[in-house]
C-alpha cells in the first residue's frame, strides 16, 4: 500500500508522462517537417527515453518499492522535469502545426518568451538530467542497465546539438535603468543612436553631448 507522499508523487509523475506523450503526438501528427528546425526531430526522437524512465518510476512507486522519504526527495526533481516538459510541449504546439508565419519565425518568437533556458535542446537536456537523477538516486535500483545507458547516451547526444537560437537573440538593444527612484524621477538610458532622456515628471532634465562622471581625490 502506497503512503500519502507516494500517492502525491504518483499524481505528479502521471501528469508529466501525459505532457511528454502530448508533445510526441504533436510531432508525430505533423504531415510534413518542411521548414521545421532539425532540433525538433532530435528532441522528439528522445522523448520516449524520458517517458520510459518516468513510467518505470511510476511503477516502482505504485508497487511500494520506493519508501516515503525517497518519494518526498524525488518529488521536486519530477516537478522540475514536468515544468520543462510543459514548456517543450508549448513550443511544439506553437511551431510544428501549420501557421501563417514560417516555422523558424514562430520558434524564434516563442522561445524568446521563455529565455535562453527555453530552447528545445536545453529543455530536453534538462529533462534527461532529471531522469538520470531519478535512475541513479532515491532508491530506484530497479532500472535496467539498458535504460540507464540509453539516458546517458541521449544526454550526451543532446548536449552536442548545435545551438538552435544564438544567445544574442535574447539581448534587447536597449537597456532601461531606474537610478533616481520614484521620488526624484526615472532615468532612462539607451545604448543606441539617439537622444538621451535623463529624467521624467518633475525631475530636472539635463541634456549634454558629452558627460563625464568622476570621483574627487
Amino acid at each position: 500500500m502506497s503512503g500519502a507522499e507516494a500517492i502525491i508523487v504518483l499524481g505528479v509523475v502521471s501528469s508529466v508522462i501525459a505532457v511528454v506523450d502530448g508533445a510526441k503526438q504533436v510531432y508525430d501528427a505533423a504531415a510534413n517537417a518542411e521548414g521545421l528546425p532539425e532540433v525538433f526531430r532530435e528532441v522528439a526522437e528522445r522523448l520516449p527515453i524520458v517517458r520510459n524512465i518516468l513510467a518505470s518510476a511510476e511503477k516502482h512507486i505504485s508497487d511500494g518499492d520506493i519508501d516515503e522519504n525517497s518519494c518526498k526527495a524525488m518529488k521536486p526533481v519530477i516537478e522540475r522535469c514536468g515544468k520543462r516538459a510543459e514548456n517543450l510541449d508549448k513550443l511544439f504546439r506553437k511551431v510544428i502545426p501549420p501557421g501563417d508565419a514560417s516555422r523558424p519565425e514562430r520558434y524564434l518568437k516563442a522561445v524568446r518568451t521563455l529565455g535562453k533556458g527555453g530552447k528545445v535542446e536545453t529543455l530536453m537536456m534538462g529533462m534527461l538530467e532529471d531522469t538520470q537523477l531519478l535512475a541513479s538516486d532515491y532508491g530506484l535500483q530497479a532500472f535496467t542497465k539498458d535504460q540507464i545507458e540509453q539516458n546517458a547516451k541521449a544526454l550526451k547526444e543532446v548536449s552536442d546539438i548545435k545551438m538552435s537560437v544564438p544567445d544574442s537573440e535574447f539581448y534587447d538593444s536597449t537597456t532601461t535603468t531606474n537610478i533616481l527612484g520614484d521620488v526624484h524621477g526615472t532615468q532612462n538610458m539607451n545604448n543606441v543612436e539617439g537622444n538621451q532622456y535623463l529624467a521624467t515628471g518633475s525631475a530636472k532634465q539635463y541634456n549634454a553631448t558629452t558627460m563625464s562622471f568622476g570621483k574627487d581625490n
